[in-house]
């Protein structure tokens, strides 16, 4: 399990909550929630991804602030348990999700996304001091619930971090009769620890959802300077797909002092490598997402055609 650091919360019901009102408004503090604020520097950071990285604090916040703030027996679910276990997500989530035992009443905070419980004391775990659903329950729970690319980036989340297929198909199981159980099974079943970030991730679920075979995430590749992976990849085709993140060519992007120019000949350094050994390379990025067609079309290009007149648009897997 991820260690998850989680900002500090300060609750109005133990300060002074005309001078954490003034101060939201003058912007000393910030308000996470109703009643709860965060110092900017707990939620505010500098470089690349910044919104999406905010975002994330600002949700962990709000689960703190929620579980101060709630009397009740609770536990933190689905896309709000995902991030405290320390997952990734495809989009963070801008309502805190929890178990409880009671029904909510008619004044409860729109910020909150409760639901029934059905849980069972295997299915609770502690991560970041909150109560949490277990890593099997938080994907079977998302993958029944979300998007499946939403999911889906959860899920290889989760068998990066440990999990076990297994695990999650059992636990699946013993849900059965519940919504969403065909595409959890799905979304389970098309689960892969390889990636190593969400945009991998969408790459993989864009070749999925036109019909592609499955390719192989850090695909390896034996070169004249050593053994070198590639993000995805189909070996039989010799082609090698790697995401490209803006991050690694900026300045102190990856970490302090991180070098850019450096970066950018080490990384041509390994394409020339890859591509000597036989095998073609496309880069994809963030970019490509406007215009997910001519994405495939580069692909698509390095695969025998009489397997392109197979792939048909798998409708299990909409559109994001």
């Amino acid at each position: 399990m991820v260690e998850v650091k989680i900002p500090t919360v300060a609750l109005a019901l133990e300060h002074n909550r005309n001078k954490l009102a003034a101060g939201a408004r003058t912007g000393e503090v910030l308000r996470v929630r109703r009643g709860a604020y965060c110092a900017p520097d707990e939620i505010h950071v500098d470089g690349p991804s910044r919104a999406a990285r905010e975002a994330r604090k600002k949700a962990l916040a709000r689960a703190r602030a929620l579980h101060s703030q709630l009397r009740a027996k609770h536990v933190f679910s689905h896309a709000s348990a995902a991030l405290l276990l320390g997952c990734l997500v495809w989009t963070t989530p801008r309502e805190t999700h929890v178990y409880q035992r009671y029904r909510a009443s008619g004044h409860a905070a729109g910020d909150v996304r409760r639901y029934t419980w059905t849980l069972v004391p295997d299915d609770i775990v502690e991560a970041a001091g909150l109560p949490v659903t277990s890593l099997a329950r938080t994907v079977v729970d998302c993958a029944r619930t979300l998007h499946p690319l939403e999911a889906l980036v959860i899920a290889d989340s989760a068998l990066g971090l440990g999990a076990e297929r297994e695990e999650l198909l059992a636990t699946l199981d013993a849900q059965t009769g519940r919504r969403g159980t065909q595409r959890a099974r799905l979304v389970i079943e098309l689960a892969d620890s390889g990636p190593q970030s969400a945009w991998e991730t969408w790459v993989r679920y864009e070749l999925l959802r036109a019909g592609l075979p499955r390719p192989t995430t850090q695909m390896p590749v034996e070169t004249d300077a050593g053994r070198f992976h590639t993000d995805l990849g189909y070996e039989q085709w010799a082609l090698g797909i790697e995401f490209d993140g803006q991050v690694k060519y900026r300045p102190d992007g990856v970490r302090p002092g991180h070098d850019p120019a450096q970066e950018y000949l080490a990384e041509k350094a390994r394409a020339d490598a890859i591509r000597r050994a036989g095998v073609s390379l496309e880069n994809v990025s963030a970019s490509d997402k406007q215009d997910v067609q001519a994405m495939l079309d580069r692909i698509t290009a390095h695969i025998p055609p009489d397997v392109l007149r197979k792939a048909r648009i798998d409708p299990r897997l909409p559109a994001i």
